[in-house]
């Protein structure tokens, strides 16, 4: 079995997938519905305002969508992307946890994004490809 056909490499795929879907969906909603978001986040009385940076969140959730896409057809050549996973779900968590223990939140609002990021985190991390030998020598993509 080649390590691109291996049961990490693959689940490291469907994650990236699935994340790269959601996300794209997500920002796609973002864009076209930000009143229903607010609403779904149990956000209430919010500038219209607001909307715009609503957009321009999911114009950048649909950009991360792409490129998880993009990094689920070789995620052992395309580690940045893995990374950028990594990074992503521990900030959210993180800034989440934040937002919650300073009140500026409740967990009704964050308390599944915030779970569900440290959760994105912990698999990138725990899937992201080991470099083998036979790869030791080449230069990062």
């Amino acid at each position: 079995m080649s390590p691109s056909d291996s049961p990490r490499i693959r689940a490291l795929r469907m994650l990236m997938a699935l994340d790269g879907t959601v996300l794209t969906l997500l920002g796609i909603a973002f864009l076209f519905c930000p009143k229903q978001i607010e609403e779904a986040f149990h956000f209430k009385d919010v500038s219209p305002s607001v909307n715009f940076l609503i957009g321009l969140w999911g114009s950048a959730l649909i950009s991360l969508g792409v490129g998880y896409f993009v990094g689920a057809t070789e995620p052992e050549k395309r580690r940045l992307w893995v990374c950028i996973g990594i990074v992503r779900g521990a900030s959210e968590a993180l800034f989440g946890w934040w937002c919650l223990s300073h009140g500026t939140v409740t967990w009704k609002q964050s308390g599944l994004t915030i779970l569900l990021a440290a959760f994105m985190a912990l698999a990138y991390l725990l899937l992201y490809p080991r470099q083998t030998r036979d790869d030791s020598w080449k230069l990062p993509h």
